[in-house]
């Protein structure tokens, strides 16, 4: 997949009214679970383009963002200038062990050959009291039924994951969000945000986003 093809309709996808709705409630999630300190520094692996990057930066953390499109760095640096952006790969991050208070990779190992390297790599750069928070989408969600039936060629080379088969990379905890699906009208994705806290525990593991911290 060219991911400098893709980056301008994926930044404008967060521009979109379910674009929007997702972005809110996984960003709660992914927040809650991050638990960002103020001076800290936090490693964005497969940062896109920037939009966890720059919710960090405003919180006042030392953020750096890593990915292996130009464009999609491109796209983040114009969001913000305190944001440090390294063009490489997740599989071979380019920092000394033990450097990074938090580091998140949201949508990152579905597109990833080899997901075991690139968890490794990110357990050497975080440090020992470090959190390693992943967010990834759920093969067994309304969400990933639909871009299936859709044929949806963003997905078309990327594995969804069960929260059954994440458990492998040392889960130290989990939740889910995201109950809706892309063809859904407003007032159903308004009604459905306010259940979205009472759904992720009744239908948990079916949850359209999983955020999950790995064990270090």
């Amino acid at each position: 997949m060219n991911f400098d093809e893709l980056a301008d309709r994926y930044d404008s996808w967060y521009r979109t009214e379910f674009g929007r709705y997702a972005d809110r409630l996984e960003k709660r999630l992914v927040l809650r679970f991050a638990e960002p300190k103020k001076g800290e520094k936090v490693l964005d692996v497969g940062c896109g383009t920037g939009t966890y990057g720059l919710e960090f930066s405003k919180m006042g953390l030392d953020v750096t963002c890593l990915d292996m499109s130009k464009r999609m760095l491109d796209i983040a640096r114009k969001k913000s200038r305190d944001m440090n952006t390294i063009l490489g790969n997740a599989q071979e991050i380019p920092f000394k062990d033990n450097t990074f208070d938090l580091i998140v990779g949201i949508t990152l190992i579905e597109f990833l050959d080899e997901p075991e390297k690139a968890i490794k790599e990110m357990k050497r750069v975080l440090k020992r009291e470090g959190r390693l928070i992943l967010g990834v989408l759920n093969k067994f969600s309304l969400f990933a039924l639909c871009e299936r039936i859709r044929k949806n060629e963003t997905y078309t080379n990327a594995r969804f994951y069960s929260i059954f088969e994440l458990k492998k990379f040392g889960v130290k905890r989990w939740d889910s969000t995201l109950f809706a699906s892309k063809k859904m009208p407003g007032f159903l994705l308004n009604f459905l945000r306010g259940l979205d806290r009472i759904l992720s525990v009744i239908l948990k593991p079916f949850g359209a986003f999983l955020v999950v911290e790995i064990e270090r």
